[in-house]
């Protein structure tokens, strides 16, 4: 099954062979709406974290010395109200939440905000542009996200414990030793049976591990009047050895695995995004005019299993031009009133090839002005142009 379903996505983004106008990243929902509409790459983004932080973020870039406003040149800013003080979710509340509207709209939801004053005219006059964004992501999980972040969750609490029991043990042995070799020939067992009984490894593996990180420990100096401080050390030898093991032991290694897989969860999710561009011909405040507006829709389903590698994405980009504007100061541009972008794409990374296969859509269309009737009404016709290429 998994194979004809492999096969029939294949099949049908391979159905053409011509090449795109435009790339799928290209019209997929961004991590920036605000600068993706302005089409500005800043050299940095501002992301305050607090409402404090925001506030002067803003008022140190929109005001000069004098207290006037002004739009700072390619500035960009992005901001995410939910996270600006801390929640104290758990891993459950924070993956699985109850709530969709509080949950996953409005903690997701994150506000761009992007500037330059350097956006040029038809007749390349450079003018100030300004543009605002708006984003958020919704994720339906499944049964198998739910084992796979619980099996994570258990090789991370198992690692944790292993360095936990041997540190609490670590100070008591100390305490009694009367020097460092004791303590070794005291701790080594411990170390050993905590491998074994938490983790699925023989004898001989456990042993070896041990060998690991007890070699650390061979640098030491033991203070019979200092005994806290070896013991400190000590453990932080533990620590080292078990983050550097190539196994199940490294609790970090263990946490990246499970951070990037938060970043690529199988299941469903949707990125929806607003953006609002604004232009200022005469670089005055006064002289605002909206020419360019974006929704965008994104949404994307990753696999499990055996096809956990195969993501399908979808796309819908809607954009809604100002003709009047572009008339008059892009006088020799062909801009459409309405444009409607869609697409599929399906990527995946796996052992022996890599998979990016694309297909885009576009659907344009203007109401003109066509004259007028007996009765002295004016009548329009629809100019339209629409493609789609794979």
């Amino acid at each position: 099954m998994k194979k004809l379903i492999l096969g029939f996505l294949i099949c049908f983004c391979c159905s053409s062979g011509l090449v795109a106008q435009e790339t799928l990243t290209a019209i997929s929902a961004p991590t920036s709406p605000a600068s993706a509409l302005l089409g500005v790459e800043p050299q940095s983004v501002l992301s305050p974290k607090s409402y404090r932080a925001l506030e002067t973020a803003l008022y140190s870039n929109f005001l000069n010395n004098r207290g006037d406003g002004l739009v700072p040149n390619d500035f960009a800013l992005e901001f995410t109200p939910y996270w600006a003080k801390d929640h104290n979710l758990t891993i459950e509340e924070y993956l699985y939440p109850e709530d969709i509207w509080e949950g996953q709209i409005v903690r997701n939801s994150s506000f761009s905000l992007a500037t330059t004053q350097n956006f040029i005219l038809g007749d390349s006059t450079a003018t100030n542009g300004l543009s605002f964004g708006y984003r958020t992501t919704l994720y339906f999980g499944n049964q198998q996200d739910r084992e796979r972040v619980n099996q994570f969750k258990k090789q991370i609490s198992r690692s944790q414990d292993v360095q936990s029991s041997i540190g609490a043990q670590t100070f008591g042995l100390v305490e009694t030793a009367q020097s460092k070799s004791d303590f070794i020939s005291d701790i080594r067992p411990v170390i050993k049976k905590n491998i074994l009984e938490v983790y699925p490894v023989s004898e001989d593996e456990a042993e070896e591990q041990t060998d690991i990180i007890l070699a650390g420990a061979d640098t030491l100096i033991f203070d019979a009047d200092d005994r806290g401080s070896f013991a400190e050390n000590f453990m932080n030898v533990v620590d080292e050895r078990l983050r550097d093991q190539e196994s199940e032991l490294n609790a970090q290694e263990v946490f990246d695995q499970f951070e990037n897989y938060i970043k690529n969860r199988q299941g469903f999710s949707v990125d929806i995004a607003f953006g609002l561009f604004l232009n200022f011909p005469g670089n005055s405040f006064s002289s605002v005019v909206a020419p360019h507006q974006s929704i965008w829709v994104t949404p994307s389903y990753r696999f499990k299993d055996e096809l956990s590698r195969l993501k399908v994405t979808g796309v819908f980009r809607y954009e809604g031009y100002n003709t009047s504007y572009y008339k008059e100061y892009f006088p020799n541009s062909k801009v459409f009133e309405n444009n409607i972008d869609y697409g599929i794409a399906v990527s995946g990374e796996f052992d022996r090839f890599s998979l990016k296969l694309e297909a885009v859509g576009r659907s344009s269309n203007s109401l003109v002005p066509a004259g007028v009737d007996t009765d002295g009404n004016e009548l329009f016709r629809r100019d339209s142009r629409s493609d789609f290429q794979e």
